[in-house]
């Protein structure tokens, strides 16, 4: 597997190289964005992270030659945006087909997280992990609640982090879960994905502050789970694209 990196800056480079190297891709890196056009059809990538701050004119024309014989499903354009990324060109984006845009600092837990939900979501990946850890976003619809155990009180919060297999899970009273031990097993409890709600057990690993679960569930409940983590790229694109439209119709 191939990954084709186009970006001027080393530093944003050497970043970029040092999460997707350990995904088991080939990263080969140019610097001028001509050259690297000339060499797609022998490149063949299976993933291009281009830099839109670097190129703002050559990105478009390479994921039109992508595109042009190669649809999203067989090759993840990934876009890194610096501190201004305009509507308008986040509109070509999505009509062009990137399969994502995140910002270049991939420092950011958040933006790591989704630059690797993206990879791992169009190509097939090397990951020794189970399953993917994701941080909720602002244009999330997730929800998680549980009734406590022993005196059955509901206990709400926010979730932290969730995969398919697990979440964590941060009460909004810690005091009235300080008393739960690991391997306490919560037999009702309320996951919230869009529009769906799905019930229940899971299973207490840690209780620091945080709550970790495991989640006792159906073949059939994970699959919903991971597939709401799978498109959190198009969740986001989409929650953008509705604000600046929004924000536009309130300046005209």
């Amino acid at each position: 597997m191939k990954a084709l990196l186009v970006v001027e800056d080393d530093a944003i480079a050497d970043i970029v190289r040092f999460y997707i190297q350990p995904l088991g891709l080939d990263v080969i890196r140019y610097r001028d964005p001509i050259k690297a056009l000339d060499n797609l059809d022998e490149i063949a990538p299976d993933a291009v992270i281009m830099s839109a701050r670097d190129f703002p004119r050559h990105w478009k024309t390479i994921v039109v030659d992508i595109r042009a014989s190669r649809p999203k499903s067989a090759c993840a354009i990934i876009l890194l945006k610096g501190a201004y990324f305009p509507f308008e060109e986040a509109a070509k984006a999505a009509y062009l087909e990137v399969n994502g845009v995140i910002k270049e600092d991939l420092a950011d837990k958040v933006e790591l997280g989704r630059f690797q939900a993206i990879l791992k979501r169009y190509i097939h990946i090397e990951d020794a992990r189970a399953s993917d850890r994701y941080v909720p976003c602002a244009w999330d619809r997730l929800g998680f609640i549980m009734s406590h155990p022993f005196t059955f009180m509901p206990i709400p919060g926010r979730i932290e982090l969730l995969s398919t297999s697990g979440l964590s899970f941060v009460p909004d009273s810690p005091a009235l879960v300080a008393d739960l031990e690991p391997g306490t097993i919560v037999e009702d409890a309320s996951l919230r994905i869009d529009d769906r709600i799905l019930t229940l057990q899971c299973k207490l690993l840690r209780n620091s502050g945080a709550l970790a679960f495991s989640l006792e569930c159906g073949d059939d409940e994970r699959q919903v789970i991971a597939e709401y983590l799978a498109s959190g790229a198009e969740r986001e694109m989409q929650s953008r694209l509705k604000q600046n439209s929004f924000s536009d119709s309130i300046t005209q």
